[in-house]
């Protein structure tokens, strides 16, 4: 910690990197740095809610950071016993292993004998396939911690940007459904996602598991997620994506075919890009994700809290928007320092910053909040 005050705290992060879909685009992947430690920088650093500057993260800026750098290809939930072979691009075979839920074993056993046995206060976080990861692997990593007797005061958890929609495109094709599911099926995930959510959606429905809606159902540790209702990378991933030729059995190493809906390239990642009918179907979705959100019980369950907002951005927690979006007011940065240190018994009311406004379809600009 940069602080002897803070030696007993602990903010652990989950990376992100979206995930591989098919057999090729894993393989593709695997020689990456989502895919392999060979190219790893020793050092690495991020803003927002991860900054060492206290002018901006005044609650986190000097606590003991660990970053979980991400290669398994499903957000830490790949558990497979043997790994997948795979004939690559090259004519050769080469050996997948898909075994994030091990990562996560093998990384916490290591900071236990680095301090964390000792600790007193953690927020676990993650963005984009790593705040995923925070829904999937909430409950997991308390009570891992709490069954080796470290003697927390306050774990918490707060996924960036990770509920990812489970929702057809435009054009009312399941693609990232698909993507999904193959990906679960890849890396074995069922040992390796919400244990209870697995229990409860056994067999056939099991790889929802693998989606943030369905793992907060299930999830009883504090959780305030941050999440825009119109994410860019889910509009342009998932609502306005199409498959890649051959999946799911490809002969490239293509990773999805975003923005790829006919008309929608440009509106997809740029809200003023888009005409009146294409701006009212991009409402549609933000209303679909607002509503699967505040459907969720654990979005209104005491101790609990968010800042859902409508500004089409991804990761922004973790960059210059912590301290400037704003809902009613209040930025990132305040809502959750006051949840962070709130008693944690309060309504869920107390500590949610909610305004998905509706985008402007008849008048420019399209964007409903000013900050």
């Amino acid at each position: 910690a940069a602080d002897a005050a803070h030696a007993r705290d602990w903010q652990i992060y989950f990376e992100g990197g979206g995930w591989c879909y098919d057999e090729m685009d894993c393989w593709g992947r695997s020689a990456t740095n989502l895919g392999s430690s060979r190219e790893w920088p020793r050092t690495t650093s991020l803003g927002g809610i991860l900054s060492a500057d206290c002018s901006v993260n005044p609650d986190f800026c000097k606590l003991n950071r660990v970053m979980l750098a991400y290669c398994d290809g499903n957000s830490f939930a790949g558990n497979r016993d043997q790994p997948m072979s795979v004939v690559g691009l090259d004519g050769k075979e080469k050996a997948l292993y898909f075994r994030g839920k091990r990562i996560i074993d093998a990384v916490l056993d290591t900071l236990l004998g680095m301090g964390l046995k000792v600790a007193d206060n953690v927020l676990l976080t993650g963005c984009s396939a790593g705040g995923l990861a925070t829904f999937l692997h909430a409950d997991y990593v308390h009570g891992y911690l709490a069954t080796r007797g470290v003697p927390l005061r306050k774990f918490r958890t707060a996924p960036l940007s990770g509920f990812f929609l489970l929702h057809p495109t435009v054009e009312g094709k399941p693609v990232y459904a698909d993507q999904m599911r193959r990906t679960f099926e890849m890396s074995n995930a069922t040992g390796g996602v919400h244990a209870r959510c697995a229990a409860a959606l056994k067999g056939e429905d099991a790889w929802k598991c693998n989606f943030a809606q369905f793992a907060y159902a299930f999830t009883e540790t504090p959780i305030f997620l941050f999440n825009s209702a119109l994410d860019s990378w889910q509009t342009t991933c998932i609502y306005t994506a199409d498959y890649v030729g051959g999946f799911p059995r490809q002969n490239s190493t293509s990773n999805g075919n975003c923005s790829a809906a006919l008309g929608y390239a440009r509106c997809a990642e740029n809200a003023e890009m888009c005409s009146a009918t294409q701006m009212d179907s991009l409402n549609t979705f933000l209303i679909d994700f607002d509503s699967t959100v505040r459907g969720v019980g654990t979005f209104s369950q005491p101790g609990n809290g968010a800042f859902v907002h409508s500004c089409m951005t991804h990761c922004e927690a973790q960059g210059d928007a912590w301290n400037s979006i704003e809902v009613g007011g209040v930025s990132m940065q305040e809502a959750f320092s006051k949840w962070w240190h709130s008693s944690g018994g309060d309504p869920a009311s107390a500590h949610t910053q909610h305004d998905p406004c509706r985008y402007h379809s008849s008048a420019r600009p399209r964007q409903c909040n000013p900050t």
